[in-house]
């Protein structure tokens, strides 16, 4: 008792002592000053930054680190011309000539885009935290290990799945939207979202320059419509207004319901959606820098949204609360006494439940005393009806190990019978191994000794009558005043398969069968022996798989992998380990391998790969290697080294004089013939006859070029069956069809040699008059050349195909014969095609007679 209670004041000592370090440690922290600098991509006054602020500072100031933040406003709402990031830049060098900081915090892309520029000649060596980003994909994050924050990723589904629901009887969606970089990118991804909806909603997109067109804006929005709104305008004298006069204005001018996605339009009007706060992207920002100053890692995270709703528009518009999503918020409600005093009401609960929790226990114990009581009273007759009864399989074992009764459960797991059991076998002769006979003989006497270190339950296998192998957990105990053990034995076998089942999943990677990470990490360390030297690292990163995944669907992304992981094992011996992680990367162990050895293995895979006949695209992979041969060398620097000559892989196949990826897909696409044999090469003659008429620049005309080689290279993510078929395309083919100028943009946009088309294949079937896609411009907002690649491409398509569909209302049933085909052309002047672009090309057409490039 005194040696307990000498144990407790120590105890108690050291306690209070750990409690005073940790409190000096913090109060020292607490102390030490930080310096930051705060860049806003936009202006004090615009309410989004101003939260952003307002969360940042707030956050540090309830921390116990001293801050001094250093703020600048880029203000790109208001100016954001090619040469204003350089003036910035040079306003920066020389105001923060001698200042360091320890950290930099950028709110919003603009922001970071600016960091990215010139950071590094700025603020060499300064960690980096951004928030309020979107769309991250698009950076280059190589040499960015400084970089982390918050990322805001805006669930327009969510909420577009919100407006429907709410209102049913929506046949159309009015997005007013601004023009600047955020505006554009919405514009797709509403795009998107609305393509997602099975029901048949119609979209309009109003992108107005200023506040005073929002009056005209609204008398073309028709009824049962409802208005997406995400605009930041100027009023008369080219200023920005605030964001909020914009909802308040069509309020007073419209009944028609207003949804965003941004918390800032609460209470100005709009009904509600899926917002994005930010304050809370503030908040998560600084919350990261101070797990950076106290040493912690700290991820990329993703900003939360939340369904948020304005009670007095709720009423406005007749919805019911109970139509809203879980765990909606709903603000300006009217006063309610329980939300005033929830705290109070909540303490009080609390005690009262606390009371009766206490209560009920008092009262369980008592119960519990009172069972324990009768159940001391119960005859052994009770006691053999819940022996035979508990539905666990039982046995009592004498002092000589024989097994004197067992109830049903027991004879129903091991298929004795009663008669053949008790009185006649010995629990040994359940018994698989030797190593299980010893430990039940051993614990079986220690509990007849008495010895209180006895385990009362453990595993191991027995076999059954059928001579079927059963493992199990056998939970014994004395049977007080005895030598006599009563055993439960409970059948594990199935969790046991399933335990093995999960322990090759913790192992492997479920799509490929290779092994994963976990596993290729564990087994280079157990590797790393002097035994195994030569141990050769490979490491591969597959190219193509996010453009596979995006133009061809994940199925075949997910079957290019298969293909990787079969490739890499016929290369390699049994012995080796071959793993993959991180989506399309790869590693392999090759023990007892020189980097000779390994060389060759590396040459078996890339002909394996130039040899495979996988479809849609041929898989394409860089790898790098590298060997340890002395047992000083750390593994790690291995692994580190064969990881560079990969990336020195990648970057010298990106680099050469042409893409392997991009040849592929070139490849496929002369191969297809979508338009019939020679209608590339025509376009091509065509094109530079058309730049030399039009005086265009040599590097333009090599654009022009380029697009006609290249401008249906999105019809390669198409069915070729749409492509067979001898007739018109009906509405659903056509709409198929028309995807193919939108994925051949984001195709273009994944080659450095094909960006400088990108728009132009993206909006190479707009037409004059606006009714083309896949925007509608019209007129001299289409790019130059995709108004020539329009018109010369429709000339190809109805001379020389059967049939040709250009949109509902043109289609052709030809081929046309060469006067045809330019009565057609003067005929569609100034609706489909550029009236200047004609004239020339019909001057084209007299001085050559009219002859086509066959």
């Amino acid at each position: 008792m005194k040696n307990r209670f000498k144990y407790i004041v120590v105890s108690s000592i050291l306690l209070i002592l750990l409690l005073i370090i940790s409190s000096h440690n913090s109060k020292a922290q607490g102390y030490e000053r930080k310096n930051i600098l705060l860049i806003h991509s936009y202006n004090r006054g615009f309410t989004w930054t101003d939260d952003i602020d307002k969360g940042i500072r707030e956050t540090f100031d309830k921390s116990n680190l001293t801050i001094d933040i250093e703020t600048e406003y880029l203000s790109t709402k208001r100016i954001l011309k090619p040469s204003y990031f350089k003036k910035i830049y040079d306003f920066f060098k020389y105001k923060y000539e001698d200042t360091n900081f320890d950290m930099i915090i950028v709110s919003d892309n603009d922001a970071l885009e600016f960091l990215f520029r010139y950071g590094k000649e700025l603020f060499p060596n300064t960690p980096v935290v951004f928030t309020g980003v979107s769309n991250i994909d698009k950076y280059n994050w190589a040499n960015k290990e400084s970089y982390t924050g918050i990322i805001e990723d805006i669930d327009i589904q969510a909420t577009i799945n919100l407006i429907l629901k709410l209102h049913p009887q929506t046949t159309n969606i009015a997005a007013i939207l601004d023009r600047t970089t955020t505006g554009k990118d919405l514009k797709l991804l509403i795009k998107n979202a609305i393509s997602n909806i099975p029901a048949p909603i119609s979209l309009t997109i109003y992108q107005p320059n200023s506040i005073n067109q929002i009056d005209d804006i609204l008398e073309n929005i028709s009824d049962n419509s409802v208005i997406i709104l995400s605009s930041s305008l100027k009023d008369n004298s080219g200023d920005n207004i605030v964001v909020e006069r914009v909802s308040s204005k069509i309020v007073e001018h419209s009944d028609l319901p207003i949804y965003s996605f941004w918390d800032f339009y609460i209470g100005h009007g709009i009904v509600g959606g899926k917002l994005s706060s930010g304050y809370t992207q503030g908040k998560m920002a600084a919350e990261i820098s101070i797990d950076l100053f106290k040493g912690k890692e700290a991820e990329i995270k993703v900003a939360p949204n939340h369904f948020i709703f304005d009670y007095q528009q709720l009423q406005r518009m007749g919805i019911n609360r109970t139509g809203l999503p879980a765990n909606s918020k709903v603000v300006n409600q009217p006063y309610s006494f329980y939300r005033t005093h929830k705290k109070k009401i909540w303490v009080v609960s609390m005690v009262i439940i606390a009371l009766c929790f206490v209560i009920f226990i008092l009262v369980m114990n008592i119960l519990k005393r009172k069972i324990a009581e009768d159940r001391l009273k119960a005859s052994e007759e009770k006691y053999r009806v819940l022996f035979e009864n508990t539905g666990t399989a039982k046995c009592i074992i004498e002092e000589d190990t024989t097994i004197s009764l067992v109830n049903q459960e027991f004879v129903d797991l091991l298929g004795y019978e009663k008669e053949e059991i008790e009185g006649k076998m010995s629990s040994t002769e359940l018994v698989i191994n030797e190593g299980d006979l010893y430990k039940i003989l051993s614990y079986h006497q220690q509990r007849r000794d008495h010895y209180i270190g006895a385990p009362k339950k453990y595993e191991l296998q027995l076999k059954d009558k059928s001579s079927n192998i059963k493992t199990v957990i056998l939970q014994v105990k004395l049977i007080p005043r005895t030598n006599r053990s009563i055993v439960s034995v409970i059948d594990i076998s199935d969790r046991k398969e399933l335990e093995e089942q999960m322990r090759f999943l913790s192992y492997h990677d479920s799509l490929t069968g290779l092994y994963n990470r976990k596993f290729f990490e564990e087994e280079l360390h157990r590797l790393d022996t002097r035994r195994q030297l030569p141990l050769s690292i490979i490491i591969g990163d597959a190219n193509g798989l996010k453009l596979t995944n995006d133009v061809f669907g994940h199925e075949a992304g997910d079957n290019l992998l298969k293909e990787i992981a079969n490739i890499l094992e016929d290369a390699t011996r049994k012995e080796d380990i071959i793993a993959r992680w991180g989506g399309d990367e790869f590693g392999i162990i090759l023990p007892r391998t020189a980097n000779k050895e390994a060389k060759k293995v590396i040459k078996r895979i890339e002909d394996k790969f130039k040899n495979s006949n996988f479809e849609p695209l041929p898989p394409q992979i860089a790898l790098g290697v590298a060997s340890k041969t002395d047992e000083r060398q750390k593994i790690e620097d291995t692994f580190n080294k064969a990881e560079k000559m990969m990336y020195e892989d990648k970057k010298d196949k990106k680099d050469s004089q042409e893409n392997p990826l991009l040849k592929s897909l070139t490849d496929k696409l002369q191969s297809s013939n979508y338009e019939g044999i020679g209608h590339t090469s025509r376009l091509i003659e065509l094109s530079e006859k058309i730049g030399q008429k039009l005086e265009l620049s040599d590097r333009e005309i090599e654009r022009l070029i380029l697009l006609a080689k290249y401008h249906d290279i999105g019809k390669l993510a198409l069915s070729k069956d749409v492509f067979k078929k001898e007739g018109l395309f009906d509405k659903d083919e056509f709409e198929n069809l028309k995807k193919h100028s939108e994925v051949g943009y984001n195709i273009a946009k994944s080659f450095p040699e094909l960006r400088v088309i990108a728009n132009e294949i993206l909006y190479h079937h707009e037409d004059w008059n606006g009714e083309g896609y896949p925007e509608g411009l019209k007129e001299e907002d289409i790019p130059l050349l995709a108004r020539i690649m329009h018109l010369i491409d429709i000339y190809d398509a109805i001379t020389h195909r059967s049939y040709h569909t250009i949109n509902s209302k043109y289609y052709y049933e030809g081929p046309l014969s060469k006067e045809e085909a330019i009565e057609e052309i003067k005929d569609l002047s100034g609706v489909l095609f550029d009236p200047t672009i004609v004239n020339i090309f019909l001057d084209l057409m007299n001085e050559s007679g009219g002859e086509d490039n066959e």
